[in-house]
């Protein structure tokens, strides 16, 4: 599922020798109607003859990226000046803005800004803030700093994952051996990720968790020194058991550090239990959060609304190239291969309406929306893997939004509601499955967000001098959300206050405090990396003139995982067209971090002795798998 863009119409002038334009507004968002010339004069043979016309069908991260490295094409030897290669048209079906699931809404009644979810930008996503860079934004305008996370799971607050990347790029750290936090410093940049997290965390008092369970993951490191998920015979081979196997039964996870630590983790990042995760996927996504390097676990935060800050720019940036149509509102209700004299084409059938006519495809939508996409391509439908690809499943979200009213002191002073500004000591708090023993949150997890500490907007600073109703907003972002789904907007609302409060454990706050809610729900819409769905999981070039991209594709590929693999998969899919054609293009992409050094002699000393494939469980598992 994409959210997508406003509706424009497609024109395309024939004999117009340079690209025009004018201005359509549509839904509060501004629009650029782009007249492409129409260029396809004969050459030599071996020669570029003319452009060419991409379509590229969703425009979240992957599409954006995809479109932007493509606008960049040029023929070999050309010069900067020279005519376009390509003209690209971005389709989506929606008309709500930029930004695929990071487009905006506004709540009803005080008509501020939401979105479905907020969304992190974490340490090593090196290719995303390029992107970004590249839009001509600068990161510090539009992100916060680093932002520690609490963490919370059914028993209450675990701990504080601190952030390490400050650290992690200090040189000749000295050993001071004078203060307990200092030493451990030291002591932390001995081990690997994430037990430098775990080492220098600050965990709760009140956690059950005892060294011993903390000490019990020491039996993961077999595991990830046997896991590399650039090896596609090592992906199948965890792929095909549960993240719930691996933690429990292999690695010898006990079953307090699963429910307190593990558990959590895998609610918020893969959001689904372990049962119905991939051991692949989960050791993957906890690799790239936090092993890949020191300060991989460090998350920074939009200051507002993802559409408005980065999406918007983006989009004027990529129509100013004149080579690039943003058509929103345009629904795709068909594709057809016509294949004459060896000259293959699609016909894209838009809202049952209008077909255009394209020379490549680049499919940028999630894995939902593309096993939707099936029954209206036959070449898809056909294809070897297509029933693999009818298996796909999604996550479902849903995202409220609560406005409550603030505070005021008896001279007037607007401040937020104390017991949260009390218990909330940090902006986001991740929590676990079954906070607060509510049974609609048995097998959901949530993220809760203090946007008067992460959104300008939201500022009470800010609010003060406009002329707005004032509010304090809180984000509580439910993942796996299917007992949420189906209920009114009322119920989820009070459902999220009771979520909010029970996580942070405070007393309950009155329903009638709220003054505005929004509730945003995203069916199926986040990809499911389940047991054995790396099968479903298609490269970067499905087929002759057909490319994908999104976070679920190529999972062997680049190592990086949510909008980082996004935006990778959206520019390898754009080398590998323009490499097809022979097109020069800027399409490079930021490798993954080396693995630390540490992980990697570990690798190596586990390689010498145990093939791979073959890591025996830890010694302690069947006792774990008697415990209670």
């Amino acid at each position: 599922m994409k959210v997508c863009y406003c509706c424009v119409f497609l024109l395309f002038w024939s004999s117009v020798a340079n690209v025009q334009s004018f201005q359509v507004k549509y839904n509060h968002w501004n629009k650029r109607v782009l007249v492409l010339r129409n260029t396809n004069e004969k050459t030599n043979e071996g020669e570029f003859s003319g452009s060419k016309r991409v379509c590229i069908i969703g425009s979240g991260w992957a599409g954006f990226s995809a479109a932007d490295a493509l606008s960049r094409c040029k023929v070999v030897g050309g010069d900067e000046g020279d005519m376009k290669p390509l003209e690209i048209h971005l389709l989506d079906a929606s008309p709500r803005g930029p930004g695929g699931l990071a487009a905006g809404w506004k709540s009803r009644r005080l008509n501020r800004t939401v979105e479905a979810g907020l969304h992190g930008f974490w340490r090593e996503y090196k290719n995303t803030y390029a992107a970004i860079e590249g839009a001509g934004l600068e990161i510090d305008d539009v992100l916060t700093d680093y932002t520690p996370s609490v963490l919370v799971s059914e028993s209450g607050r675990v701990a504080l994952a601190p952030v390490l990347g400050e650290e992690a790029n200090r040189k000749h750290l000295p050993l001071d051996l004078r203060g307990s936090v200092s030493l451990l410093s030291t002591l932390a940049n001995l081990l690997p990720p994430p037990l430098d997290i775990a080492l220098l965390s600050e965990f709760d008092g009140k956690s059950p968790l005892t060294v011993a369970d903390r000490m019990s993951a020491l039996g993961l490191l077999g595991v990830w020194s046997d896991f590399d998920q650039n090896d596609k015979k090592s992906w199948l081979r965890y792929d095909s058991i549960s993240a719930d196997t691996l933690f429990r039964s292999i690695g010898g996870v006990s079953n307090r550090a699963y429910r307190e630590l593990v558990a959590p983790l895998l609610h918020v990042l893969p959001m689904t239990p372990g049962y119905d995760c991939s051991a692949a996927a989960a050791l993957s996504c906890f690799h790239t959060f936090a092993l890949q390097s020191k300060g991989a676990f460090d998350v920074r935060w939009c200051k507002g609304s993802i559409s408005e800050l980065i999406f918007n720019p983006w989009a004027a940036k990529l129509q100013g190239t004149g080579s690039i149509l943003i058509d929103g509102s345009s629904k795709v209700t068909s594709i057809e291969e016509i294949c004459s004299k060896g000259k293959k084409e699609f016909k894209v059938e838009i809202n049952e309406e209008k077909t255009l006519e394209f020379d490549y495809i680049i499919f940028a939508v999630g894995a939902n929306s593309f096993k939707r996409l099936l029954p209206k391509c036959s070449f898809l439908s056909k294809h070897p893997d297509a029933d693999n690809w009818r298996s796909l499943r999604g996550i479902t979200c849903v995202a409220v939004r609560l406005f409550l009213r603030p505070q005021t002191s008896d001279n007037g002073a607007v401040s937020g509601i104390r017991a949260i500004d009390e218990a909330m000591d940090e902006a986001v708090f991740v929590c676990g499955p079954n906070v607060g023993g509510i049974p609609e949150l048995v097998e959901t997890g949530f993220c809760i967000y203090d946007l008067q500490r992460l959104q300008n907007e939201y500022s009470l600073l800010t609010q003060r001098n406009e002329e707005t109703i004032p509010c304090v907003a809180y984000e509580i972002d439910f993942f796996r959300a299917n007992c949420l789904v189906d209920m009114g907007n009322d119920a989820v609302a009070t459902l999220a206050l009771k979520a909010l409060c029970a996580a942070l454990e405070i007393p309950p706050i009155e329903i009638g405090s709220i003054l505005d809610v929004s509730v945003i729900r995203a069916n199926d819409a986040v990809s499911h990396f389940c047991v054995r769905s790396a099968l479903c999981s298609p490269p970067v070039k499905l087929l002759d003139g057909v490319f994908m991209c999104g976070d679920w594709i190529d999972r062997t590929g680049h190592g990086s995982w949510s909008t980082e693999k996004a935006v990778v998969t959206g520019r390898q899919a754009a080398a590998s067209l323009a490499k097809d054609i022979g097109l020069d293009c800027d399409a490079e992409v930021i490798p993954v971090a080396s693995e630390t050094p540490q992980l990697g002699a570990l690798r190596r000393i586990a390689r010498a002795f145990i093939p791979p494939g073959t890591i025996p469980p830890a010694p302690w598992a069947l006792w774990n798998q008697l415990a209670p």
